[in-house]
């Protein structure tokens, strides 16, 4: 009967924890864009870039794609039944082709936007969390990150490879086990991909605590369904093409004020053995 209290509170914390984080990234796009839209000298340059980036690489796969395919594979020229099938499987393969490319380059550009935008957005971060607290920090956004490039890239590889070590299995069970793998997949895949949208948009005030990987993975494993509702709120406007780059912004916004709330409040009980 003992831990009637704490399993009772365990299930009163998890929805109020999941709405606590959904609503800061609403909190975030309310500081970036209404309270102080001078804030636009940080964020304007990330989703410029990732518009360009991204026309770039749209434009290549689709025009390279079949030329690519031409490489190896030559489509027929001459007349036939059997040069017209030949050509209209050449099309599909085409596409096919341009369509794997395309999404191949959507992966590499979620990556190279991440740390592309890492100077902007720590600096958004920091300038965010000086409006929050009044304290003098130093705009360490865009110079950190030149010193410290490499560093920037490997945590960023780290994060992407923790999310394909989930994804990819979750991916080969749907294709393994139709229905119940497209279940488990949709549930999973959602938790997991919003808890780390919670984790990667809270990061800059972390990093300038120097705070480690492990650390940094642990603080949100602790806070789970705070940091999950947070990344279910960014989820909501970030698969909401054109949307999402506009939101970007407030995602950094609201994770910088997330954790700087939580750093505040007290720590996560910690569950104590029953007295025999």
């Amino acid at each position: 009967m003992a831990n009637v209290p704490s399993a009772a509170r365990s299930v009163v914390r998890a929805p109020l924890g999941f709405w606590t984080g959904f609503t800061y990234p609403f909190r975030g796009m309310k500081v970036v864009f209404f309270e102080h839209p001078g804030l636009v000298r940080y964020w304007a340059f990330p989703i410029l870039i990732t518009v360009l980036v991204f026309c770039l690489g749209s434009w290549a796969t689709w025009t390279y794609g079949g030329e690519l395919l031409d490489s190896w594979w030559q489509a027929p020229t001459e007349d036939g039944w059997l040069a017209g099938v030949t050509r209209f499987f050449h099309a599909i393969a085409s596409f096919v082709l341009s369509l794997a490319l395309w999404a191949a380059s959507l992966v590499v550009l979620m990556f190279l936007t991440n740390v592309i935008a890492a100077p902007f957005n720590g600096a958004l971060s920091t300038a965010v969390e000086r409006i929050k607290t009044g304290q003098a920090l130093a705009d360490e956004g865009f110079g950190v990150l030149v010193r410290d490039i490499g560093r920037t890239i490997v945590l960023e590889a780290v994060k992407m490879l923790l999310y394909l070590c989930v994804m990819v299995p979750l991916f080969i069970l749907q294709c393994g086990v139709p229905g119940f793998g497209s279940i488990v997949v949709s549930v999973v895949g959602f938790v997991f991909t919003a808890w780390y949208w919670g984790l990667d948009y809270t990061d800059w005030p972390a990093e300038r605590r120097g705070w480690t990987v492990g650390h940094r993975f642990s603080n949100a494993r602790a806070r789970f369904w705070t940091w999950f509702g947070f990344g279910a709120g960014v989820w909501l406007f970030l698969f909401v093409p054109f949307v999402n780059l506009l939101f970007m912004p407030a995602a950094v916004a609201g994770g910088t004020l997330l954790f700087l709330d939580q750093e505040g409040a007290a720590p996560e009980p910690t569950p104590t053995p029953n007295a025999s």
